[in-house]
């Protein structure tokens, strides 16, 4: 009789064990939900069964206890240049934490900002050994993912190729951007948005640009929304998406989408060896731990997308004093005269508007190093008796761009040499400094846009670019940074015999899809025609000032 007791503690103990073990598993599918518990994303292997394989995600929206696709299956996976980071293993998968931040803005949509997530970290591991991990937070209006890499390793490694794709749902209508192939002035992110069906190649092989947005179809058969619209409870509302990256630093390049797009999978693709006349590699590179930018998708009803600032409160908070950070409105001679910068009449006649609009800056524009000896000194005196701040324009030169037409070039590229001019700007009583002509989103000039902001903020200086790349969210970081250009704007009037006839259906999509992302150096309120005249009114040219949002009009 005692044998059968000894065999069954046996088998009470082997039962404990494999529970125990089943509950230390890491499990096979991964959810994150959002604050509100309406987004849902998932992550999961592609085969259920199998121990090694490719993993995805995918996005839903919970409505009514019904979850509608937002985005679908996705692909997932890192190669680099040591480890293929592609078919892998689950090792660890984090509970829920959330992830907040609470902060202020000197600009942008609004000054109080608060960011609640639902994180959860994902550890995978490929056959090798190499490792990565991947944070994923959901947001009530938003995913945003990335990898990193916690293996420090030895020396340095290189990302040949991302997997990540979006898998926008089958029906979808897109504004997209045309990406710019490498040229003189581009890429620049200056071009008309299409609005085309989901899934369409690209007209170039550059591909997409950043931001992509997405309408999906409305879900529901043509009797459901016509029961829907009886009973009083009306349509439901449209589900937008729009498709970006934030917090890309100095160990990462500026991505976009590549051009086709099969079955509506957008996947993302490293810039052209082309850009920046051929300079700097195209593959990022780092060394130990290593984190990679965010993967983000805001979805809702436009109205959303339109307000969210998730782009920027994934980026890292500033260091440092920036209280002396002040947004405002700018007149600029530059629209009534191209070499209104070497003209000191000019340069004080448009001080003179700033002052008496109550404007808080004038723009000196390219080339004022032209400008006969003692004209800068002069006006930047004038100036400050009528208390408006004085911006400069600087060509960011270097090995990346070739433009010789504008200048001063090359007395910001290296750092020692940039450090001295922004201390010398400061002590003129110069505000701050407009840095044109870029060209490229390689690391190498990642790296510079980074050096660039820190030692203007270093300096007291206010920043912003032109013929640049689009935000990625760095007035967080650099609450000095005021605004971006990268958008086809009001400059057109002089350049773009078909801007004028498709503005106003331009603007409208640019407050929705370019402007999502970030401040947007316009040129707004340009009421005089240039050469190709406007067909938009006075009113519609005003509204722009309310519209769109720039820390400095």
């Amino acid at each position: 009789m005692r044998r059968p007791i000894v065999f069954c503690a046996l088998a009470v103990a082997a039962a404990t064990s494999a529970a125990a073990q089943a509950a230390a598993a890491p499990p096979r599918e991964i959810v994150v939900i959002s604050p509100n518990t309406q987004l849902v994303a998932t992550i999961a292997p592609a085969d259920a069964l199998a121990r090694v394989g490719r993993w995805r995600y995918r996005l839903d929206r919970d409505v009514g206890g019904t979850r509608v696709e937002v985005l679908g299956w996705s692909p997932l996976g890192v190669v680099r240049d040591d480890a293929s980071l592609v078919e892998l293993t689950i090792v660890s998968a984090t509970a829920p934490t959330a992830a907040r931040a609470t902060y202020e803005a000197p600009a942008g949509k609004r000054r109080s900002r608060t960011y609640v997530a639902i994180e959860r970290q994902v550890t995978l591991e490929a056959a090798a050994g190499a490792r990565v991990t991947l944070t994923v937070r959901v947001a009530d209006d938003s995913l945003a993912f990335r990898y990193s890499f916690p293996d420090a390793g030895t020396g340095v490694r290189r990302v040949k190729e991302e997997l990540t794709g979006f898998a926008v749902p089958v029906g979808s209508r897109g504004w997209l951007l045309q990406h710019d192939a490498p040229g003189k002035w581009t890429p620049a992110y200056e071009n008309f948005f299409s609005e085309v069906a989901a899934g369409t190649t690209a007209p170039t092989s550059q591909g997409w640009a950043y931001p992509a947005l997405f309408r999906r179809p409305v879900v529901g058969s043509p009797e459901s929304l016509s029961r829907s619209l009886e009973s009083g409870v009306g349509r439901p509302r449209d589900q937008w998406l729009l498709i970006t990256e934030a917090a890309v630093d100095r160990h990462y390049a500026g991505t976009r989408l590549a051009a086709e797009a099969p079955g509506g999978v957008y996947r993302v693709r490293l810039p052209d060896p082309g850009e920046g006349l051929g300079q700097g590699d195209v593959e990022p590179r780092s060394t130990g731990v290593w984190t990679l930018p965010w993967r983000v998708i805001i979805t809702g009803d436009l109205a959303t997308v339109f307000a969210s600032t998730v782009v920027e409160d994934l980026n890292p908070p500033p260091t440092g004093d920036f209280s002396w950070v002040r947004p405002g409105r700018a007149s600029f001679g530059w629209w009534i005269d191209d070499d209104a910068s070497k003209k000191e009449d000019v340069l004080k006649a448009f001080i003179d508007l700033a002052a008496e609009m109550g404007w808080e800056y004038s723009l000196i524009d390219a080339n004022w190093h032209l400008a006969p000896q003692g004209t800068i000194e002069r006006v930047v005196a004038y100036a400050k008796d009528k208390r408006v701040g004085l911006w400069l324009w600087y060509n960011s030169a270097g090995p990346h761009n070739d433009v010789t037409e504008w200048g001063p070039r090359d007395r910001i590229t290296e750092g020692p040499a940039r450090r001295a001019e922004f201390a010398r700007l400061k002590t003129m009583g110069i505000a701050g400094v407009k840095v044109d002509f870029w060209h490229s989103d390689k690391q190498t000039v990642i790296s510079l846009y980074h050096d660039m902001m820190a030692d203007a903020a270093q300096a007291g200086l206010l920043i912003a670019f032109h013929g640049a790349t689009t935000p990625r969210g760095w007035s967080r970081t650099y609450p000095n940074l005021l605004a971006v250009e990268a958008v086809l704007s009001a400059e057109q009037y002089k350049y773009n015999e078909r801007y004028a006839g498709d503005a106003a259906w331009h603007n409208t999509i640019l407050a929705f899809t370019r402007n999502v992302i970030g401040s947007m150096d316009y040129l707004p309120a340009a009421l005089s025609d240039a050469k190709y005249p406007h067909q938009t009114t006075n009113a519609h040219e005003l509204a722009l000032t309310v519209v769109f949002e720039s820390g400095i009009v």
